[in-house]
């Protein structure tokens, strides 16, 4: 069996959701779950709601890295969409990231794509906590004010679960 064997990628998913969960302190699943279409991790990192997506179907080779920041103030959500918007331009262009709103409209949504073959527990690991630091930014700027404080320590994952 190769990589292109969607089977194969799924577990290949389930492989580094093991590798993030062992570094991070929690439990392995201890069954395999069903291999429907879609399987998400969800979890709480640094304070934010994470989902780790794999969609069998659609996009095998593919993780989905979605993180809600949370709501969209009222009151300036005209200028910090138009910000949003700017920024996705720039965002697709260095990694394929773009910022959406959930189902409801009210929450602002990080999402990314990452290559599954490539990728390992580690590297999902700092993908995450890159994540959580621009969330950290979006919480204090909104994105809108430029000066936000420099964050001088380095995020310790194990401090931010």
């Amino acid at each position: 069996m190769t990589m292109n064997d969607p089977q194969n990628l799924r577990y290949r998913f389930l492989s580094v959701v093991d590798e993030l969960r062992s570094m991070l302190g929690y439990s392995v699943r201890a069954d395999d779950p069903e291999l429907g279409d879609e399987l998400a991790m969800e979890m709480m990192y640094g304070g934010f709601d994470f989902a780790v997506v794999h969609l069998l179907r659609k996009s095998p080779h593919r993780v989905l890295i979605e993180c809600i920041y949370g709501p969209v103030p009222e009151g300036r959500s005209a200028q910090i969409m138009n910000r949003l918007l700017e920024m996705n331009v720039a965002l697709a262009e260095i990694d394929g990231s773009v910022f959406c709103l959930d189902e409801s409209g009210s929450q602002l949504v990080y999402t990314l794509a990452l290559d599954l073959e490539s990728l390992d527990g580690s590297q999902l690991l700092r993908k995450m906590t890159e994540i959580v630091w621009h969330g950290r930014r979006w919480l204090e700027t909104r994105y809108l004010n430029d000066q936000a404080p420099e964050q001088r320590e380095l995020l310790n994952p194990v401090q931010l679960a």
